[in-house]
């Protein structure tokens, strides 16, 4: 019996976009609790803020998983 199959480029870079696909989404969970405990203090906007800009980066995670999908 042989060692494993060596995972393709693709296949890593797939695996990778997943990984930080969940990470993203674990800080905009973390983010939205933050701006949720912000409302009506002085530092809303801040949060409101962080909070827009980890969604839209689990946007941008998004659709890199689905472009490494389909190259693999």
């Amino acid at each position: 019996m042989g060692p494993p199959p060596t995972p393709r480029r693709g296949e890593r870079a797939h695996t990778r976009a997943v990984e930080q696909l969940d990470e993203a989404r674990e800080r905009e969970r973390n983010l939205a609790g933050r701006a949720d405990a912000a409302a009506g203090t002085s530092g809303e906007d801040h949060a409101a803020d962080e909070l827009e800009h980890a969604r839209n980066q689990v946007a941008a995670r998004e659709a890199w998983v689905v472009w490494t999908a389909r190259q693999v």
